[in-house]
């Protein structure tokens, strides 16, 4: 019979193990992730005899609702379970879990960005609604008009959530340290009419805007050229995407349209 707890730093040669296994990741990028961020999250895993073999981590963030009011929030992130144990309700009784701890620390929500279609209707019947959107499309390189600066995380937090109107998912600096730490980084780019804020990965061809705010295809085609890039696919703000679902932690009601933006992915 499986055994949920916290998992501590003894765990971690296993759970590396386990997130290879389920998603593929190098092992340099996932060592990465637990030396940046393991003293600000919380890991919660399913144990058989003294082994994980399902898992997940907690991120610290905020839900800001449509009247400003900000609650305690948890992003689960890397949910999975290895190949041999799924099927057997380990994934949902390791949430259920979760989630009690992390109310009874003052949490009110717990939202997640489900990796299929096929896990949003999984996620739904664990009590999930679909309360996050974006916008995606992709825009070629342009040279044009405009100052690009890199940022760190404190000055994108700033200009992020000055951004932001509306419910959203606000993160901590430590979040956006680690997305900083994603080559080419985090920028403000003040084109003639607008400044945004974006968060961008890769290089070569395509650069990926895993968030621009405001949508402004110009600002991405000129920060592509700036990096030397042939395009940018692009996630900002809009309703057209279903992207990710949240669960009340309590009694307060979750949003039914709201911003996630970066997801880890």
């Amino acid at each position: 019979m499986a055994r949920f707890a916290q998992a501590q730093k003894a765990d971690l040669p296993a759970l590396t193990a386990l997130w290879q296994t389920c998603f593929g990741d190098e092992k340099a990028q996932i060592d990465a992730f637990w030396r940046a961020l393991w003293q600000h999250i919380r890991v919660f895993a399913a144990y058989e005899g003294n082994a994980p073999v399902s898992m997940l981590c907690a991120l610290p963030a905020f839900l800001v609702d449509e009247a400003g009011e900000s609650y305690p929030a948890a992003y689960l992130y890397a949910v999975c379970t290895a190949p041999q144990h799924r099927k057997q309700g380990l994934c949902a009784a390791l949430l259920t879990y979760a989630e009690k701890a992390l109310q009874k620390e003052g949490c009110r929500f717990a939202a997640l960005v489900p990796s299929s279609e096929e896990l949003f209707g999984f996620y739904q019947k664990l009590g999930y609604q679909t309360a996050f959107f974006h916008r995606e499309y992709t825009v070629s390189a342009e040279k044009g008009t405009a100052k690009i600066t890199k940022l760190d995380a404190d000055g994108y937090r700033n200009l992020r959530e000055m951004q932001l109107y509306g419910a959203f998912l606000s993160y901590p600096l430590p979040l956006l340290q680690w997305q900083a730490s994603a080559s080419p980084g985090l920028f403000r780019i003040e084109t003639p009419d607008t400044v945004c804020c974006c968060a961008a990965e890769g290089s070569g061809e395509h650069l990926i805007c895993k968030e621009l705010l405001p949508d402004c295809p110009e600002a991405a085609a000129y920060l592509a050229a700036k990096l030397g890039c042939k395009d940018a696919c692009v996630r900002t703000c809009g309703e057209e995407t279903p992207f990710g679902m949240v669960k009340p932690l309590g009694d307060i009601p979750a949003p039914t349209a709201a911003y996630l933006g970066l997801a880890f992915d």
